[in-house]
């Protein structure tokens, strides 16, 4: 291999900064993040560029903001718009022409259809929002195989709601998984991702590989999505209720910014209720961490794990009821960008392990610190920075604060546009009519005092 490392790059998706192990207010069951963190480096002070899927991906893969990528919103695959712009490079777009073999499993949501962009070598394909036509869906392909007929829509691999006639607070009981586990479209995208690993194992070229999953996301109101065992695996009665789960002094931002379209207000649901998503959701985790597992087991059973750069982070939080408020929205509270990250760089780049960094870093510096840990040079339009110092132990800051920006959940429809600024002490929040935040972090962390 050389100089050039391989990289892995794992993306979960909604998931808070919090579920990590030893920062998590839940004994979260979470042992591979935790070994990978013992590894390299935990960025507890990591953020978004964006707090909604397709811009904040758009972002992780090219190192850009969303107004330079015009990626502002999720795209509608009733539509077909395809408005990724040509002359935004993603990660395989830089890494390939030098002999990286680019490979990409599992949840896409970028607007391409069923082009992978860059990712050539290897791809599986899963949600109808990805692929041109079902033909390309591989997790439909399989479910099908073993008699369960699916759409494409990843809620379709749930069963439909069940009624709990004996209570009528609590109409639905939730759902549950159609496949099981080694079925699952996550399990099947993540033992691909593997056997990529494997193939790779005798190559003389290195390789970057993004592997993405759907989960911990929510579908809906319902929070007990992962396969079993993990659908049931915290007791509700075992979970915590957010301090600011009935916060007065957010109703006149909710109501300014008309986000009740996708965010879902907590005061529906009871104490119980709400332990109850939050333990579901964290279930939803701890599969993310067994998916990551697998991935590893790959590339430690290969032999290829110290010669590899692994980062596992997410697209961007969920606000699982602090602030009255469940899913995401037109918000910046820190639920809802700040994101986890923890980056392995290859143990020739670094022998530092364990580090906990408490600097500031955003989803932009990603694209920069794959490059230069390959030996790259970043182009000049990239506004990220390499965080290969910081990862080994270095205490030195790369940015003063970190920016974030929101348009709008989709390109039709109501806009939302908002900016962030955060430093070490403060927050600054900007809207066009609605209310404008600041928060002093450090005299009120909850961010309750605006």
């Amino acid at each position: 291999m050389g100089s050039r490392p391989n990289i892995v790059l794992f993306i979960s998706d909604q998931q808070r900064a919090d579920t990590l192990p030893g920062v998590s207010p839940v004994n979260v069951r979470a042992p591979h993040v935790a070994w990978l963190a013992q590894q390299g480096a935990q960025f507890e002070q990591a953020f978004c560029t964006v707090p909604i899927c397709c811009p904040a991906r758009a972002s992780i893969l090219s190192g850009l903001f969303p107004h330079q990528t015009g990626v502002v919103a999720n795209y509608q695959s009733k539509l077909r718009q395809r408005n990724f712009p040509d002359d935004a490079a993603l990660i395989a777009d830089y890494l390939r022409p030098s002999g990286y073999q680019c490979a990409y499993t599992g949840k896409w949501h970028l607007p391409t259809g069923s082009d992978r962009r860059g990712f050539k070598d290897f791809v599986t394909r899963t949600g109808i929002q990805d692929v041109d036509d079902m033909a390309d869906d591989d997790a439909v392909r399989f479910a099908r195989k073993v008699g369960i007929e699916v759409e494409g829509g990843y809620h379709e691999y749930l069963t439909r709601h069940k009624r709990n006639l004996g209570d009528p607070d609590n109409p639905v009981c939730g759902r549950t998984t159609k496949l099981p586990l080694a079925f699952h479209p996550s399990t099947l995208h993540a033992q691909q991702a593997a056997h990529f690993i494997r193939t790779m194992q005798t190559d003389d070229n290195p390789f970057l590989l993004v592997y993405s999953c759907i989960e911990p996301h929510p579908m809906s109101t319902n929070y007990d999505i992962a396969p079993c065992p993990f659908d049931k695996m915290y007791d509700p009665q075992d979970m915590y209720l957010p301090q600011t789960l009935r916060d007065p002094g957010v109703l006149s931002i909710m109501r300014s910014r008309n986000i009740g379209n996708k965010i879902t207000p907590a005061d529906a649901f009871t104490d119980d209720q709400v332990r109850a998503k939050i333990a579901g959701y964290y279930g939803a985790v701890s599969y993310v961490d067994h998916l990551l597992g697998i991935i590893l087991e790959a590339l430690i059973s290969t032999d290829q794990l110290d010669d590899t750069l692994v980062i596992f982070t997410s697209d961007h939080g969920e606000m699982l009821g602090d602030h009255r408020m469940f899913q995401k929205g037109s918000i910046m509270f820190e639920q809802m960008i700040r994101i986890p990250l923890v980056i392995k760089p290859p143990r020739a780049a670094s022998d530092a392990a364990g580090v906990r960094v408490r600097h500031l870093v955003s989803h932009a510096d990603l694209v920069p610190t794959m490059l230069r840990c390959c030996g790259q040079d970043v182009p000049g339009q990239l506004p990220g920075f390499d965080l290969g110092d910081l990862g080994a132990g270095q205490d030195k800051p790369v940015r003063e604060g970190v920016a974030v920006e929101y348009y709008a959940r989709f390109p039709e429809g109501h806009h939302n546009p908002l900016r962030a600024w955060r430093t070490r002490s403060w927050k600054y929040v900007e809207t066009i009519g609605g209310v404008d935040e600041l928060y002093n972090l450090e005299q009120d962390p909850l961010e309750t005092r605006n």
